[in-house]
């Protein structure tokens, strides 16, 4: 019999020492990547850890699945834009093509097909570049270079880490 934290699904427990100098390491980089945006004054930064929440909850911030991410991601504030940029207008033709290619996207990820341009990071984007609330004024071209950011910052910090920091090995892994 397992215990609730001992099951298939849930993360693994480290040790309280552990954690604390992860949660440190974890706080320095958001705060590198905080500065570095206001330092190149993009305010749309919840776009960037947006990408970064896709991208370590849904692939373990794998680097194969990092050009899917971020191309889905694009892909989604695209999509967001037109539509915006329709609704903004009075441009109709406009929506509507935005929303076609919305339903081709949730279709394509139902589908399973072209994933790397239509998968859950699209989909997470046309849902929260969708709210109400940022739809009114988002600037995208700035939501574009937060996503891209993001992917740069994250990219090369989890890369880095990756080389400094050994993989757990299958047997630790597996108790």
């Amino acid at each position: 019999m397992s215990t609730p934290s001992a099951s298939a699904g849930a993360p693994p427990q480290l040790p309280l020492g552990q954690a604390a100098i992860v949660t440190l390491g974890v706080i320095v980089v958001i705060a590198g990547f905080v500065a570095l945006g206001a330092w190149l004054h993009v305010t749309p930064l919840y776009a960037g850890f947006l990408l970064l929440w896709a991208w370590s909850a849904l692939h373990q911030l794998s680097m194969r699945a990092l050009p899917g991410a971020l191309i889905g991601a694009l892909t989604g504030a695209g999509m967001s834009f037109l539509l915006q940029t329709g609704a903004a207008t009075g441009n109709t033709a406009l929506v509507i093509a935005a929303l076609l290619l919305m339903v081709g996207a949730v279709f394509l990820v139902v589908a399973g097909r072209a994933t790397l341009v239509c998968n859950q990071s699209t989909m997470l984007f046309i849902t929260v570049l969708n709210a109400p609330v940022i739809q009114k004024g988002e600037d995208f071209r700035q939501v574009i270079v937060a996503i891209t950011l993001g992917a740069l910052w994250f990219g090369v910090v989890a890369w880095v880490i990756s080389r400094i920091v050994p993989a757990p090995s299958t047997a630790a892994a597996a108790s």
